[in-house]
Order: C-alpha cells, then structure tokens, then sequence
C-alpha cells in the first residue's frame, strides 16, 4: 500500500465517508507492507498484509479467457480509460488489475488500484482484497474505474469515486447507472464519462 494513497481511502461500513487512520509495522520504499487501517468512526480495523488492504468481503476474480490479457486488450482498456501522461489514480477490477504493470509504463505519473484476489499484482500502488459491492475511496478521487463485474450498488460506488469527466469501462450487459453518459459500447464492454458529452472511440457508439 503506497503511503500518499491512504488519504484517498475511505471505510466501507455504512455511516459518513471518514478516512482510516494507519498503523505500520513493517513499511518499505514508503509502502506499508504489514500494519492496520482503523475507523475513527464505526471502530473497524482492516488488516495490511503482504502490502494488501483486508476488507474481509467476497473477492471472487473469474479466471481469464485465453486472450483476455493479451497486448491487444491492454491497449485497447488504456484508450477507454483515457489513460495518458497527465497520470491519475485509476481503479482497476478481478483481470482487468493484471494490466497494471502494463499500464505504468504506458503512464508513469499514474497510480493504480487493484480490487483483486490475492496481494501480488505487479505494477499497483495499493491492492484491495474483499471489496464487495463497495470501492472504499473519496469522492471524486478517480480518473478511470474498469470493472469486470457489476452490480447496481458497485457501479453506484464507481459513479461516487469518480471525478468530473473520469472514465467507466464496464461489461456490456451492465446497465449504465445515474450520472454516467454512455460514450461507446461494443459486444463485450461499454465506456461511458461522469458529467460528459460522448466522443469518438475505436468501437461502434451506443444506439440512440
């Protein structure tokens, strides 16, 4: 967990946004390798292990299709999430995370954040285990979320963490949720902006 994105985290319990307050007892290279993250309002305490944060809900990541992490996608996922050198935080879900390392090089001023399974994912700045239905960052903190899975409350919770005219790549059977305009969508995702008018992608525009 990368010290400079702990202000961007926020508790996932339900009451009022509140940041979490670090205890570390291992750090390296200003990573928080072993430690805690506590609630100063609900008195939750979430685990830092292996450099991962603990929420302690469901991670369930489906396993990828033969060409699901091919160069191809990868450049394909970083054009709809309007990756580029002005860097950014960005929220990356299940297979889609394993772009990290990928993503780094293409945008080195950027920071990523991976809703995983298991702690090892190259190339990110803090890895989130157990997420469930929530993304436990501040308002308005993301320039682009892709999600691998979407359910009404996790979309809601991307809408939320996303800044003015940040991205939203998701599956293409997922319904695309309040404050979100739908740029463009083919048979496997669709791309849409918060608070945005649509623009030109390399895939067919959304019917109107």
């Amino acid at each position: 967990m990368f010290v400079e994105l702990l202000e961007k985290l926020r508790c996932p319990n339900e009451h009022e946004p509140s940041p979490l307050i670090a205890t570390a007892s291992r750090t390296v290279n200003r990573h928080i390798i072993e430690g805690a993250l506590g609630c100063p309002v609900c008195h939750a305490e979430f685990a830092l292990h292996d450099g991962a944060l603990e929420l302690g809900g469901p991670s369930t990541v489906p396993a990828p299709q033969p060409d699901a992490l091919s160069h191809e996608r990868m450049i394909r996922l970083a054009a709809l999430l309007g990756l580029d050198e002005r860097g950014g935080l960005y929220v990356l879900d299940g297979i889609s995370s394993r772009f990290a390392a990928g993503f780094v090089e293409l945008s080195p001023n950027s920071r990523f954040v991976a809703l995983a399974s298991a702690p090892d994912v190259e190339g990110a700045s803090a890895v989130i285990i157990g997420h469930g239905e929530g993304i436990p960052l501040a308002a308005g903190c993301a320039r682009g979320i892709a999600l691998d899975h979407a359910t009404p409350a996790l979309m809601r919770s991307a809408v939320q963490a996303l800044a003015p005219h940040g991205r939203l790549v998701a599956p293409a059977n997922a319904d695309v949720p309040d404050g979100i305009a739908e740029l463009a969508r083919d048979e496997e995702l669709w791309v849409g902006e918060r608070d945005a008018m649509p623009a030109v992608f390399g895939i067919r525009r959304a019917p109107r």
